[in-house]
């Protein structure tokens, strides 16, 4: 590719995106622990089972939901997952519980998951993904000059592009793009609408953004181009760039407009906060982009000419479009990132005309942060409270352990010296005193001693107490 110039550029991922592999994985193939989802090879599980009679049995009998119960009660080879993904929906789980351990139950259970890496088990973004949304806005700054109409809608690439072999866009080269090995989550998709109706979908995974872990979340993104010429126009990278901003700025706009202006909508305002900072702070350098599964028809589509295709109502004609949204966890809308062009100018965009305000976003951003901190904090105590619990059974465990190895006498001398033992049973073991072995006296007594002094019955007494000291003394001095 000797013309082509290869750029430096960085995509950042603001909200969830997910790029399906066209994979759903049930129940047999996953298992959920601790809010983790577990991806299993069930052939490497069977080989290494050693209950294999009973498994078999399960799985030639025709009751999948008892076979579903029984992987979920009994999968517990580490050796056996191929990918752990973390949980961010508690809807996930309850469906993913009631799937697999209520027998009446006919929920699926399924997971969309994203294209990987067949070696790496690895999630990854497409290349063709980011490159068929540039397309689109590049397709989008040619409609009027390439007569495109309605009826054209779906059908403008040759119009615009020419001949499929001809196709000027093969000039443009975008490279995969793989995430970290922790770089995705599983969400529930819900359907928002304005009517503030949440209507449950299905499970999602999704690749981790800035709104929701409050950190930037940026991958280095291999892009090359060789420009080429469309209606006179010479299609380079500054070219490219500001064809992305026009068609996509205008439609993150409408939609937070539309669906998310509401003052009832506070926890969707809430959560896109971040997302609306960067809008607000993009430079001449950088550019939003939509890619990926519920992208929704605005960002897919070319304007003026959009005329989607709906399925019909009860009355035979097609149903509106455009009037619901697809939001991870009902709070996230999906698919939104930013390239970033680090070899050209960065300085602040012209001001567009936002629907938000710095002081409102940065309002809910100290909500977030304030919200973070508390969870934070109160995760930090539980946790330590666990980790409390935990040393405190160990050492019950440990002290058992010890007890179980020392003699009778052993045991009532260490009795002694627990903080917890009570009066009467010390008074109960210094009766004993004289049957003991006469190492274990002095032992005991030297016990006796330091329980006394601690609970200031050494020096100081009632007669029969005086009694008990002097005779403690009288061993120990021997």
């Amino acid at each position: 590719m000797p013309n082509h110039e290869l750029y430096n550029v960085r995509l950042h991922i603001l909200s969830p995106v997910h790029v399906g592999s066209g994979q759903e994985l049930d129940p047999f193939s996953y298992v959920i622990r601790d809010n983790k989802l577990l991806i299993i090879d069930p052939y490497k599980w069977i080989e290494n089972y050693s209950d294999k009679e009973t498994l078999y049995q399960k799985m030639d009998s025709e009751d999948y939901i008892d076979l579903r119960n029984y992987i979920a009660k009994n999968f517990n080879d580490d050796n056996a997952v191929l990918s752990t993904i973390d949980v961010k929906s508690a809807e996930v789980v309850r469906t993913y519980k009631k799937a697999v351990y209520d027998k009446t139950s006919r929920k699926q259970a399924l997971i969309n998951f994203m294209t990987r890496n067949e070696i790496t088990k690895i999630p990854y973004l497409p290349g063709s993904s980011i490159k068929g949304a540039i397309r689109t806005a590049i397709a989008n700054s040619f409609v009027l000059s390439a007569n495109i109409k309605s009826g054209d809608s779906y059908n403008y690439n040759k119009k615009i592009f020419g001949k499929p072999t001809d196709d000027p866009m093969k000039n443009l080269k975008v490279s995969d793009i793989s995430l970290n090995r922790f770089g995705s989550v599983i969400f529930e998709a819900r359907e928002h609408s304005p009517k503030d109706k949440k209507t449950p979908k299905d499970s999602y995974e999704a690749a981790v953004s800035f709104c929701q872990i409050d950190t930037p979340v940026v991958y280095p993104l291999k892009m090359s181009l060789n420009p080429f010429v469309l209606d006179s126009k010479t299609v380079d990278v500054k070219f490219l760039i500001e064809s992305l901003h026009r068609f996509y700025m205008p439609k993150f706009i409408e939609e937070y407009e539309k669906f998310y202006k509401d003052e009832s909508y506070k926890d969707i305002r809430q959560a896109i906060a971040p997302l609306n900072m960067e809008a607000l702070k993009l430079k001449t350098n950088e550019a939003l982009v939509r890619i990926g599964h519920f992208s929704h028809v605005e960002c897919v589509t070319l304007d003026k000419v959009r005329s989607p295709k709906t399925r019909k109502g009860k009355d035979g004609k097609p149903l509106p479009w455009g009037k619901t949204r697809t939001l991870a966890n009902g709070i996230y809308p999906f698919g939104w990132v930013k390239l970033e062009f680090s070899d050209f100018e960065s300085v602040p965009r012209d001001k567009e005309q936002w629907p938000f305000s710095v002081e409102e976003i940065e309002g809910y951003i100290q909500k977030r942060v304030k919200i973070i901190n508390e969870k934070e904090k109160s995760t930090a105590v539980k946790a330590a409270m666990e980790k409390e619990r935990e040393i405190k059974i160990k050492e019950k465990e440990e002290k058992e352990r010890l007890l179980e190895a020392m003699t009778p006498e052993e045991r009532e001398i260490a009795e002694i010296g627990d903080s917890s033992v009570l009066e009467g049973r010390v008074v109960e073991i210094y009766n004993k005193i004289d049957k003991f072995s006469e190492e274990n006296k002095k032992k005991l007594a030297i016990a006796l001693k330091q329980y006394w002094k601690t609970h200031g019955k050494w020096e100081k007494g009632s007669k029969k107490q005086r009694v008990k000291v002097q005779k403690v003394k009288g061993i120990l001095d021997k």
